[in-house]
């Protein structure tokens, strides 16, 4: 007779969960690598940023060039009433003698010194017709008005004074330096005085600029971007231009991205173009 014994019946062991003191640990391991991944991806945003803004400043100095030589002189700045298009008035910029139509600033609410995209047929643009970083800032534009030796206040903007000079004519109020600490723009020419210089005194006669990221921002401006705004309406030719700088550095934020056209680069596209001898 066959007997039978019983099996034992072996149930499967419970898994265990994750206890408070794990899920916490999971969750900072979980925030680090999220709060890593949205810094490096708001980086790169800003660095596209930054090269699309650097794009477009050479693409609107292209087109100022160009305006140059199909014109035989170079644009008038367009203020925020004038719906892109450059102020010109009788041969000079704006107004005869209202210097704020060369160098920008603010005066009564109205916005000098902004590019004329509408004269020049660039893109993009908002909806009046301003020209537009990266960062949806409109993109600013002062020429130079005083030369040397002394012509006419409107020689660079002025296609008879252009041609009819006879000499070579320098461009003598724009400068650019490194640093707003030290610099004169009072004066007459300009100068960046005990602040390094970045271009000669009589080097430039265009700069066109971006405010950067923080040109939105209702902020107070620190002194090297206040410099290139001039919200204060001071009529100052005097530039910044540097390498960025964050809250706190000497001379304030700057995120300012700022270009220049050079008096030689400018003989030298009307001589090539047949428009100077």
């Amino acid at each position: 007779m066959t007997r039978l014994f019983p099996h034992a019946i072996f149930l499967p062991r419970l898994q265990r969960g994750f206890t408070l003191a794990e899920l916490a640990i999971v969750l900072v391991i979980i925030s680090f690598l999220l709060g890593g991944t949205m810094a490096m991806i708001s980086a790169q945003t800003e660095q596209r940023y930054w090269n699309d803004t650097q794009s477009r400043l050479e693409a609107a100095r292209d087109a100022i060039l160009g305006y140059a030589i199909a014109n035989g002189r170079l644009p008038c700045p367009a203020n925020s009433t004038s719906s892109g298009a450059e102020v010109h008035v009788s041969g000079v910029c704006g107004a005869a003698g209202n210097t704020y139509d060369y160098y920008g600033g603010v005066v009564a609410g109205v916005t000098y010194g902004l590019m004329p995209a509408v004269t020049l047929g660039y893109q993009p643009v908002d909806s009046q017709g301003f020209a537009l970083d990266a960062w949806g800032n409109r993109i600013r534009y002062t020429v130079s008005r005083v030369t040397t030796p002394v012509t006419t206040s409107a020689n660079f903007t002025n296609a008879a004074n252009m041609k009819a000079s006879g000499v070579t004519v320098l461009p003598n109020d724009l400068v650019v330096c490194a640093s707003a600490t030290g610099i004169l723009p009072g004066n007459v020419p300009p100068t960046c005085n005990t602040a390094p210089s970045v271009t000669g005194q009589q080097t430039v006669v265009a700069i066109l600029y971006s405010p950067g990221k923080n040109g939105r921002e209702p902020v107070t401006l620190g002194a090297d971007e206040a410099a290139n705004e001039d919200r204060a309406a001071t009529n100052d030719a005097v530039f910044v231009s540097h390498t960025p700088a964050p809250t706190g550095a000497t001379g304030g934020e700057f995120d300012d991205q700022v270009l220049w056209i050079s008096v030689g680069t400018l003989y030298s596209k009307l001589i090539a173009a047949g428009v100077l001898p």
